[in-house]
């Protein structure tokens, strides 16, 4: 087992520095770009990467922040690609991986929840207000995806385009948090927490802003099929 972990930790630590770095190429290159798309291919597949690997380390080392930022992220990822698809193909339709994907979501906060109640409150530590954060954020999508899903074929290119980005960025500042909490040791300790959310969130702003979509830009758009890829 202890062999198993190192192996799947290197692999971590190989998808995490890719993720980083394509992220932050993507961020720069032009929006639609060749080399903002090139970029964007390397970090989705980083992301998704990371995702596995953090559930393989955590569930055997019952590591909840691990688990947690590694459901979160990996469920912005899927969906923020999964939303410039549906900006690409008008035929596309909320299906089968789509409900999958938010199953997931859902497991994401159930395990924690779990493993939670059975520990001795005394042993929790200050794991409860991350936790409650993260679910709180987590559920929020989860519900907002359910809610909007019936309705994708009245949305606009821009609003898919709006939810890339964001969920995209979002999963970003979720992996910078968690490397710089495991790995900077900050006084007080909530610099390494609240620093990639203070740098990041007002490009997220300022991106978004350029593609805002308002209620008269709402029109139908073809009836739909399902697909994935």
């Amino acid at each position: 087992m202890k062999q198993f972990l190192e192996i799947f930790t290197f692999i971590h630590i190989v998808f995490g520095s890719a993720a980083l770095l394509s992220g932050i190429l993507a961020i720069i290159f032009q929006k639609g770009g060749k080399f903002h798309n090139a970029s964007g291919k390397v970090y989705y597949w980083s992301m998704i990467g990371i995702g596995i690997t953090a559930f393989s380390i955590a569930i055997p080392k019952g590591n909840l922040f691990l688990l947690m930022v590694g459901g979160f992220s990996t469920y912005m990822t899927l969906t923020g690609y999964r939303f410039l698809q549906f900006r690409r193909n008008s035929k596309l339709k909320f299906g089968f991986w789509d409900y999958v994907f938010i199953a997931v979501g859902f497991l994401t906060i159930l395990i924690p929840a779990v493993y939670l109640i059975q520990l001795d409150w005394g042993k929790i530590g200050g794991i409860i207000p991350v936790f409650l954060v993260f679910s709180v954020i987590l559920i929020s999508m989860l519900t907002s995806d359910l809610f909007h899903s019936k309705k994708l074929s009245s949305y606009p290119k821009g609003w898919f385009l709006n939810r890339h980005i964001s969920r995209m960025m979002g999963a970003f500042i979720a992996t910078v948090t968690a490397f710089l909490v495991q790995n900077w040791q900050t006084d007080p300790i909530f610099i390494a927490w609240l620093l990639p959310t203070v740098i990041f969130v007002p490009l997220i702003i300022y991106f978004t802003k350029k593609f805002k979509v308002t209620s008269k830009q709402l029109k139908p758009q073809m009836p739909t099929q399902n697909s994935l890829f």
